[in-house]
C-alpha cells in the first residue's frame, strides 16, 4: 500500500493554526521514512517491517516524524551537537528492540531525512526556513499544487 495513502496528514496538527511549513515538512518526512523503510534490505529493518501491518508502520513512521520536530528545527539552526535521528525515539516506541536494532533504524531514519532535505533544498516552500508560517498545503492536497 502506498504511504501517502496510509499516513495521515491529519496526524500532523490539531487545529487550524497548526497547519504549518514545518507540520508539513513532518509530514513528507513520514511518507519518506515509510519508503525507506519498505525498501531498505537491511535484515534487521527488514524483520521489523515485516513485524508490522503497513498500517503500524504507517503510525511508526508519524510518531518518528513527530518526535524529529526539535531535532529538525536544531539541524536547520546548524547545532552541531544534535544527532539527526536518535534511536530513543525508537527505544521509546519499539520496547521489545534491542540498541542495535534501534540505532539501526535510527540510521534508516536519518538517511530519509538526509534524501528529503536534500529534495527541499530546491523547493521553493521553504518549508524549513519558515516552519511556522501557516500554509495551506494540508488543505490542498488533493490538487497537487504543494510540494
Amino acid at each position: 500500500m502506498e504511504a501517502q495513502s496510509l499516513i495521515q496528514a491529519s496526524w500532523f496538527y490539531l487545529a487550524e493554526n497548526e497547519k504549518c511549513k514545518l507540520n508539513w515538512f513532518l509530514y513528507k518526512f513520514a511518507i519518506k521514512l515509510f519508503d525507506y523503510l519498505k525498501a531498505n534490505s537491511n535484515k534487521t529493518v527488514m524483520k521489523f517491517v515485516s513485524q508490522q501491518s503497513d498500517e503500524e508502520l504507517a503510525e511508526y513512521c508519524a510518531y518518528f516524524a513527530k518526535r524529529m520536530r526539535n531535532n529538525t528545527q536544531r539541524h536547520h539552526y546548524r547545532d552541531i551537537g544534535a544527532d539527526i535521528a536518535d534511536d530513543e525515539y525508537n527505544r521509546d516506541y519499539c520496547h521489545y528492540n534491542t540498541q542495535a536494532e534501534n540505532e539501526i533504524l535510527a540510521k534508516v531514519a536519518e538517511a530519509a531525512w538526509l534524501d528529503l532535505l536534500v529534495y527541499c533544498s530546491f523547493c521553493p516552500s521553504g518549508c524549513l526556513n519558515e516552519g511556522s508560517i501557516s500554509c495551506n498545503y494540508f488543505d490542498d492536497m488533493g490538487n497537487g499544487e504543494n510540494c
